[in-house]
């Protein structure tokens, strides 16, 4: 089937005119298709509108965590966790924790786990981030980070919606094909023996 013919019978899905020939059923296909599209143009700027929510309060915790996080190194008082080989899945953590010390920015020496990198040696320093109090924290979150979850968040989002008008317009469709299916044999029973 070439191009111009897909976009003709796509044509007449949506639009079966005065088509002596198109039923019931034609039409009611026609206006799901259309609905199913209204809907899922409709549904673009509410996914944008909900990507750029998540967009502004990732973007304030942003700038909440990189103004009481800092980084600084800690040293490393065991040797980290040995080198892990995959299982079955093939999923390695290439961090695990181990005993630590650093310094605060106030000066103070503190004792505890950081994340290190697997197979390390013990007096080998680690890149850590601390938060006001000196404890070791997850690093910020940053505005690039958190564009990128707005923007994954409205594309999911969109995109599920889509799927989902889509699973219903292939419901709709299978239920109205039974119905021509039926209408058919119907039909079929009325003429055939004549």
């Amino acid at each position: 089937m070439n191009t111009s013919s897909r976009w003709s019978r796509a044509w007449h899905t949506v639009h079966p005119g005065r088509n002596p020939l198109a039923r019931r059923e034609d039409r009611i296909e026609a206006f799901v298709v259309i609905v199913a599209i209204v809907l899922v143009v409709l549904a673009l700027p509410v996914a944008a509108a909900v990507a750029s929510g998540v967009f502004a309060a990732r973007a304030e915790q942003a700038v909440a965590e990189q103004a009481t996080r800092y980084r600084t190194e800690a040293t490393l008082l065991e040797d980290g966790a040995p080198i892990a080989i995959a299982g079955r899945s093939g999923v390695v953590h290439d961090t695990a924790p181990a005993e630590a010390t650093w310094v605060t920015r106030e000066g103070d020496r503190r004792v505890g786990e950081v994340e290190a990198t697997r197979g390390i040696r013990a007096g080998a320093k680690v890149p850590v981030w601390l938060d006001e109090s000196g404890s070791p924290v997850a690093a910020p979150f940053t505005v690039a980070d958190a564009r990128i979850l707005g923007i994954g968040t409205g594309a999911g989002l969109w995109l599920a919606f889509i799927v989902v008008v889509l699973a219903g317009y292939r419901c709709g469709r299978i239920l109205l094909d039974r119905v021509r299916w039926a209408r058919w044999q119907e039909e079929w029973r009325e003429f055939a023996p004549r």
